[in-house]
């Protein structure tokens, strides 16, 4: 994974991350479950949340 950037949601050992790639955002949870989305649907996700909160 090359320019991988990894962020984790907390300081303790067992937390959820979010890592991006080059053509890829993986969102990981506490229990081991994992989402991998393209960065287009990133995008659009983000998108989303901004229109509902209204900061679009």
């Amino acid at each position: 994974m090359n320019g991988l950037i990894k962020l984790t949601l907390c300081q303790n050992g067992c937390c959820p991350t979010v890592e991006f790639d080059t053509d890829s955002v993986i969102i990981k949870d506490d229990f081991g479950g994992k989402v991998t989305l393209t960065r287009d649907q990133f995008k659009i996700l983000l998108d989303r949340c901004l229109n509902v909160n209204g900061e679009s």
